[in-house]
């Protein structure tokens, strides 16, 4: 079952066992902390208040106290199907009309402000915060309300208004409509900036589209956004601002691994506006042609100078050859050399070399890296004794876990602190665990600074040599494993040694180790043997 809702919905299984445990009205115990387990409880209670908003800002806009929504969607060209499909509501133009209802359904004043559904004066007065607003239901990739957009109908300010901050809401870790554009058969993520563009695409078969929610990208978006597609495109205004959170959007995927290009709308026109004028094909064209990151930044760069003079051309081309620095594909950087040689009649010899200098002068800790590596290349030897191989595979988790964070959760369920034998190691790990833990995250190069300068070396040549792996996960299963027989066969030699000193082993003490040495070399065995079904599989 939970195999099935993961493949069906796109859940990785304790997302499909939350998923699940909501639709059963399950609480799924969160943790032995019980300020964790109220706010587990409160989360939920915000969500069924959540519904409950959802319904009643639902019924409203179908009354005739939401005509003026109602016409504004028809207006814009939505449909009823894609009004039921959104949740789409409205607020009605009262102060206290959701503030009522919800009261009459049971639900505590307490309750109701830390919704952030409903506001309190000074004088105590409740009143609501949505009034008389487009209603757009924000939902979590499992489908359920954890928030609320409004608009206004004429032009009053602010024009949008969201949901405040709550346990059940943080914009900075969700994206609109994601739970519908997860599903899309279109490759890749379209991400646009409004609501309404993001309805207007999907009724026309665009389904693979998405928005960010009232701020610029963050890297906790771009990281889900990578879990459900590699190939990211940006479709921001055209304006100074929208171009300069679109390259911050694009920058902080491209630094997550994504595939990233930009989608140029034109005549600054949104995709709403467009794509109700030109019909949704002509918009597929315009994402097929999107452009990557490299040649977005250099038709950003053309703009900003003019090209007619020879010193704008000089100060154009060395911007460029700064951008194409810092492209770490060669063929790519090539390409993009003889593009722009051909195309302003400068020798491809000359931006190369100009490309060169500026790929020279690298950071300190890209500097330490290299050296670092230089020198592990050169004193790398393999490892003997049991325990230094266990030394080493811990190296590689921690190496690993920098490179790749999402790994920490498999860590933090079977490889503790107290399982690290060698006590840099476990120190190492207590300060990476830690920045886990504060979601602060870790990198190669600030792992480097953590270790001593002797260990370095080391974990710079792990880095540069074994981090390289097809599937993260398997990678460190598979280490994890190697660990475990490590230890086992330490602990065979030891009570072999023990064996051979029968006489000084206590009455009955022989016996027992003999039966552990038994044990011990059944396990291992068993580990050898399934390790040589992988690997006759994997050939």
């Amino acid at each position: 079952m939970f195999k099935f809702i993961s493949l069906a919905e796109r859940l990785d299984f304790l997302e499909a066992v939350r998923f699940l445990a909501e639709r059963a009205k399950i609480m799924l115990p969160e943790s032995d902390d019980p300020q964790e387990e109220e706010r587990a409880r409160l989360k939920q209670r915000i969500l069924d208040i959540n519904l409950l908003a959802a319904r009643f800002f639902n019924e409203a806009i179908n009354s005739r106290h939401g005509e003026a929504a109602a016409g504004y969607l028809n207006k814009r060209g939505i449909s009823q199907s894609t009004v039921r499909r959104f949740g789409l509501g409205f607020s009605y133009n009262e102060w206290d009309s959701l503030y009522k209802y919800l009261k009459a359904q049971g639900i505590t004043e307490g309750e109701m402000l830390k919704s952030g559904l409903v506001l309190q004066s000074r004088s105590g007065q409740m009143y609501d915060r949505f009034k008389g607003r487009l209603m757009f239901p924000i939902f979590d990739v499992r489908g359920n309300v954890i928030g609320f957009g409004g608009r206004v109908l004429d032009d009053s300010l602010p024009k949008y208004m969201n949901s405040p901050e709550t346990p059940a809401y943080n914009k900075r870790k969700h994206l609109y409509a994601l739970n519908f554009a997860k599903n899309s058969e279109d490759t890749g993520l379209i991400i646009v900036e409004g609501y309404m563009d993001v309805i207007s695409l999907h009724q026309s078969g665009i389904t693979n589209v998405v928005a960010s929610l009232g701020t610029a990208l963050t890297e906790s978006q771009g990281r889900i956004l990578k879990k459900y597609a590699d190939e990211i495109i940006i479709s921001y205004d055209a304006d100074t601002a929208g171009q300069a959170a679109t390259l911050r959007g694009l920058e902080l995927l491209n630094d997550i691994g994504c595939s990233v290009r930009v989608l140029s709308v034109p005549d600054g026109k949104d995709p709403d506006d467009y794509i109700r004028k030109n019909g949704p094909d002509r918009f597929r064209k315009l994402a097929e042609n999107a452009l990557p990151l490299v040649e977005y930044k250099i038709r950003m760069l053309k703009n900003e100078h003019d090209l007619d003079k020879t010193d704008g051309r000089i100060a154009f081309l060395n911007k460029a050859a700064g951008v194409m620095a810092k492209v770490d594909n060669v063929v790519e950087r090539e390409m993009y050399i003889k593009k722009l040689s051909r195309e302003y009649e400068i020798s491809e010899e000359a931006m190369l070399s100009e490309v060169i200098r500026r790929t020279r002068p690298a950071g300190r800790q890209s500097l330490k890296l290299a050296k670092a590596v230089e020198a592990a290349k050169r004193s790398a030897s393999p490892a003997e004794s049991i325990e230094a191989k266990l030394i080493q595979n811990e190296r590689f988790i921690l190496s690993l876990l920098c490179v790749d964070n999402s790994i920490y959760k498999t860590l933090k369920e079977i490889f503790d602190i107290d399982q690290y034998t060698g006590g840099e190691n476990r120190k190492t790990a207590q300060i990476l665990y830690r920045r886990m833990e504060e979601r602060k995250g870790t990198t190669p190069a600030e792992l480097l600074n953590i270790v001593s300068a002797e260990e370095s070396d080391e974990y710079a040549r792990i880095l540069n040599e074994e981090c390289h792996c097809d599937d993260n996960q398997k990678a460190i299963l598979g280490k994890i494993r190697d660990i475990e027989k490590l230890k086992m066969e330490s602990r065979r030699d030891k009570v072999i040694e023990l064996l051979k000193n029968e006489s000084s082993l206590a009455e009955g003490e022989e016996a027992k180790l003999k039966l552990e040495l038994k044990n011990l070399m059944q396990e291992i065995n068993a580990i050898n043997y399934k390790n040589l079904s992988r690997e006759g599989r994997g050939k």
